[in-house]
């Protein structure tokens, strides 16, 4: 399936769907850069939801993400660091900071860095400052 084809808003309940539609598909298959994009579509959809993925659905995701992750390609990294603030993974996030001292390649280490000065403070909830708007 190609979730870049879905509409721009869905509700909750649809992007549940489609996330177990994609983990069903994509779990037992090689991780590589094109599924993360079809992960990335569902992920931004959800971001607009302004709601968290349910925990066991975050769990299968997290797992996911962590099987493809490939700290030497530039582009996994940053389309995995997009997933992560879109979904607020926490696990994933961190696991990404405390990578970081131990990755050769400048590009990604100033990548991981960005990511956390701009997510550390709200990577717990990222819709703590809309808070204030409702």
């Amino acid at each position: 399936m190609d979730f870049v084809t879905l509409p721009e808003s869905l509700e909750v309940e649809e992007l549940e769907e489609y996330f177990n539609i994609f983990l069903d598909e994509y779990e037992g298959k090689p991780k590589n850069l094109d599924a993360l994009k079809q992960l990335y579509e569902l992920a931004y959809r959800q971001w607009d939801t302004y709601e968290k993925l349910k925990d066991d659905i975050a769990v299968r995701i997290e797992k996911y993400i962590m099987d493809a992750m490939n700290l030497t390609s530039y582009d996994i990294t940053d389309i995995i660091i997009s997933i992560v603030e879109n979904l607020s993974l926490k696990t994933i996030f961190h696991y990404l900071i405390d990578s970081k001292d131990s990755i050769s390649s400048p590009s990604i280490k100033r990548l991981i860095t960005e990511a956390e000065e701009e997510y550390s403070d709200t990577i717990d909830n990222p819709y703590d400052e809309l808070d204030d708007w409702f």
